[in-house]
């Protein structure tokens, strides 16, 4: 089958290929990526792909420094993409709620972001959902991580009456965190709720039911203190991971309540995790969560910091953010340069736009029409 393939690490240009003769996987040959042996079919269907999602964890798996945790245990070759909108065409015998021919979404099954971008795909059926023939499959892909990401951030953590600032609010989890929240804030019914965020794309971001766009490239948000110290946030949500905590969270910016929120997803598109040389390399990314945690907790001037797991699915909750979709109460953002086309050189454009961590939205791949 076509695939595209990742044969090396960090070259683009070099490791990235779009080739025609990848083994199609079926119930009866698939290997699990965790344990490199056979699957268990009645936890698993096969997909013929109509598009797939590129997220953070592509990139940071072919930088090489995740292998010990994020490749396949068949190692290198392997086939890119983490998440997928597909016509089932493979259920196990005992399967009861998915049928041959349903169009689905499906994630990658954590914490390996691979081996959807292909004509066939082996997911998960506890990772996947019916979807409904209106929405699009370049539009459905992009949800089953991202979309679902930003609704848990929002259902676990932030309130109606809450006064929210984004970081990063352009790209895929942002687009779908500032509808969230902006949703929230609407149903709280009340004049206390407010968004802001940093971004680049004002009328993006704006569209998305942001109140205050920050243009990161000429304004600190830390130090916008005559704007908001009489009203300031009670919520920051961190989706870069760059240096926001040190220069601004620390900073004693009177921005931020006393004592306010600070959630920094951990799969944020700075985030560094260097593991090639064991799980030695977790304890530096592990020691700094911890020394954050306690540090905000003994200086009163800093915000309370918090790590949120974005990727907790739960039952139902893929079947929830359809409908949001369905329904229009948040709409799918993709890159203005997608979705792009399956070959070797529209790939290695997507995957090099990924990376540059300055997407407008999702990056998508269509692999098949739409039908």
């Amino acid at each position: 089958m076509k695939a595209a393939i990742a044969t090396g690490i960090e070259d683009i240009d070099q490791y990235i290929h779009v080739q025609d003769d990848w083994p199609q996987p079926t119930l009866a040959n698939a290997l699990d990526g965790k344990t490199g042996r056979q699957i268990k079919p009645a936890e698993w269907m096969i997909v013929k792909v109509l598009a797939c999602a590129l997220a953070p964890g592509d990139c940071r798996l072919f930088k090489g420094r995740t292998d010990i945790i994020q490749l396949p245990k068949s190692g290198r070759s392997y086939i890119i993409g983490s998440d997928a909108a597909g016509v089932v065409v493979e259920v196990a015998p005992e399967e009861t709620y998915f049928q041959v021919g349903d169009r689905i979404i499906a994630r990658f099954d954590e914490p390996q972001p691979h081996g959807m971008c292909a004509e066939y795909a082996c997911v998960k059926t506890s990772l996947s959902e019916k979807c409904p023939k209106s929405i699009l499959a370049t539009d459905a892909c992009t949800l089953p991580a991202s979309a679902a990401a930003a609704r848990l951030i929002v259902d676990q953590h932030i309130h109606e009456i809450d006064r929210v600032l984004v970081l990063g609010a352009s790209g895929g989890v942002g687009t779908f965190l500032c509808q969230y929240i902006k949703n929230k804030q609407q149903q709280g019914n009340t004049a206390t709720g407010f968004l802001a965020a940093t971004t680049t794309q004002k009328e993006l971001a704006t569209s998305l039911g942001v109140d205050r766009v920050i243009d990161y490239r000429s304004e600190n948000w830390w130090a916008l203190e005559t704007e908001f110290q009489d009203i300031p946030f009670d919520v920051v949500v961190d989706l870069v991971n760059g240096t926001n905590w040190q220069q601004g969270a620390c900073s004693g910016t009177k921005v931020l309540k006393r004592k306010a929120l600070y959630l920094q997803l951990l799969t944020g598109v700075e985030t560094e995790i260097d593991m090639r040389f064991g799980y030695i390399g977790m304890v530096p990314f592990i020691m700094q969560l911890v020394v954050r945690t306690i540090y905000s907790k003994l200086h009163p001037s800093c915000p309370r910091y918090v790590s949120p797991q974005g990727l907790d699915l739960k039952s139902g909750d893929l079947k929830a953010i359809l409908e949001d979709v369905v329904h229009k109460r948040i709409r799918v953002v993709l890159d203005p340069a997608g979705p792009f086309e399956f070959d070797t050189k529209s790939v290695r454009e997507a995957m090099t736009l990924q990376r540059s961590i300055h997407a407008h939205g999702k990056v998508v791949i269509e692999i098949a029409e739409d039908q």
